[in-house]
């Protein structure tokens, strides 16, 4: 990757998981994003937008020395402070103002009365001392999910009171896609996370929750449409 990332992480129950800052330096290749299950406000120092819910990997072409700031909702939170569902904004890039939401379009226009880097430190701000858009139940689902030893969706359901269908349709809304997407991108995550401390990959894969090499390779290609390695090493770069 040419260019330099840094990132601030707020304290766990907070509408916001971290707020990133990404300089894109003299290369200007595509930057590849992987599905993490996260919703993040994007600010290049003029537009203020969304990036939904990604259910494969997209590719970020940014030019040469743009400087790329990221507030990353909690899970969860995003749909509610929008007071839409996520499906809606599923592998979008989006201008706050143009989803027709007041609130969200106020948002958007109050950064223009901020230099460009502390524009984002306000609106964090903003969002931090607001209201606590929780969805307790949704938020458990993600918990579960993003555990090694995750519950089956049947099981799932039954945790949370719902019918299989019911915890489908809310976890559309809440999440952009449903559990059984949402599972495969949290093990990813979990994938990548640990990979730097084992030797091999499929030794990472192991402790990620995959049962063998051919499930790794198969939800990798799935997601990103590449194999481990290839994704590791472009990851890497």
């Amino acid at each position: 990757m040419s260019g330099s990332y840094r990132q601030h992480d707020y304290a766990a129950g907070n509408a916001l998981l971290c707020r990133w800052m990404f300089d894109q330096g003299a290369d200007t290749a595509p930057v590849i994003v992987v599905p993490d299950a996260c919703v993040d406000l994007l600010w290049d120092g003029v537009r203020l937008s969304i990036a939904g819910p990604d259910r494969t990997a997209q590719q970020a072409l940014l030019a040469a020395g743009t400087r790329l700031q990221g507030l990353r909702f909690a899970p969860a939170v995003a749909s509610r402070w929008l007071g839409m569902p996520l499906q809606a904004l599923a592998d979008q890039r989006i201008d706050l103002r143009d989803l027709g939401i007041p609130h969200v379009a106020r948002v958007a226009d109050r950064m223009a009365a901020h230099a460009p880097d502390a524009a984002m430190r306000w609106l964090a701000d903003h969002l931090l001392a607001g209201e606590r858009y929780r969805d307790d139940a949704m938020q458990y689902v993600h918990a579960r999910l993003s555990t090694t030893q995750a519950p089956s969706i049947r099981q799932l359901a039954d945790d949370v009171g719902m019918t299989e269908r019911t915890l489908l349709r809310r976890c559309e809304d809440a999440f952009g896609y449903g559990p059984k997407r949402l599972a495969r991108i949290l093990r990813l995550q979990r994938f990548l996370g640990c990979r730097r401390r084992h030797g091999t990959l499929l030794d990472a894969a192991l402790e990620a929750g995959y049962y063998d090499a051919a499930q790794l390779s198969g939800d990798v290609r799935k997601l990103t449409g590449m194999t481990p390695t290839r994704l590791v090493a472009q990851l890497a770069d």
